[in-house]
């Protein structure tokens, strides 16, 4: 288990915990569920998504180990509940709660840690689905043939991380903030077998960078649900 993660984003500023503001396919995605469904939120951060699921009425769960986030999420959305936890946690989530309709893992599968805690990630999710549930993620992809910055940052850090498409984000000052990965499609499809899941949609698109809106790079969008 990569424990560094956990230091690194327990320790980033919550106002400067990155994300996307225009969320097209998650929002589809929340669209197709019935109102009052129980949605659990992987990795919520601040809350950003958690609002979007009560604003379509649904039962939103909020879940992170950032503290100063989870403060912060439930001053912006009271209506739902938050948990301090951690996500790839061996022992699991441990929630008080009963199992959800959907679980939604907002490019959390990219910031998570290494491989182990991708596949832990994607158990603990799978634990909490309702039978006929689905599990709702997206991903930052392998990126470094549309932006030359990406295949140097690939090369630069490979040693450190161990693993291609693994890199240290880090601020204007060099200092590092987080790990990420960038996934290809087939690195995807084989972690959801691994992890028990058959996807309904996997879909790529071109979109501006989380951490450098004035660049491209590559996502993956998907919607899966546990084997039986």
């Amino acid at each position: 288990m990569d424990s560094q993660s956990r230091r690194d984003w327990s320790a980033l500023a919550a106002p400067d915990i990155p994300t996307k503001q225009e969320t097209p396919a998650l929002d589809t995605f929340v669209s197709q569920l019935p109102a009052g469904a129980r949605v659990l939120d992987l990795g919520c951060g601040n809350g950003g998504v958690t609002r979007k699921l009560v604003a379509r009425g649904l039962v939103a769960v909020g879940v992170d180990l950032h503290v100063a986030a989870l403060e912060a999420a439930r001053v912006a959305v009271p209506e739902a509940r938050f948990y301090e936890r951690d996500v790839a946690a061996v022992d699991g989530l441990q929630l008080p709660e009963a199992r959800f309709d959907a679980v939604i893992c907002q490019l959390l599968l990219s910031i998570v840690g290494d491989a182990a805690d991708r596949a832990r990630l994607l158990h603990n999710a799978r634990a909490w689905l309702a039978p006929g549930a689905a599990l709702y993620a997206s991903l930052s992809g392998l990126s470094e043939d549309l932006n030359p910055e990406y295949a140097a940052t690939y090369a630069r850090d490979a040693p450190l991380t161990g693993e291609h498409g693994t890199y240290l984000s880090r601020d204007s000052a060099g200092r590092v903030l987080y790990r990420t990965h960038h996934f290809s499609r087939p690195e995807i499809e084989a972690l959801l077998r691994a992890c028990s899941f058959e996807p309904s949609l996997l879909e790529e698109r071109i979109e501006a960078s989380s951490r450098r809106p004035e660049q491209r790079a590559r996502f993956y969008y998907l919607v899966a649900r546990p084997l039986s």
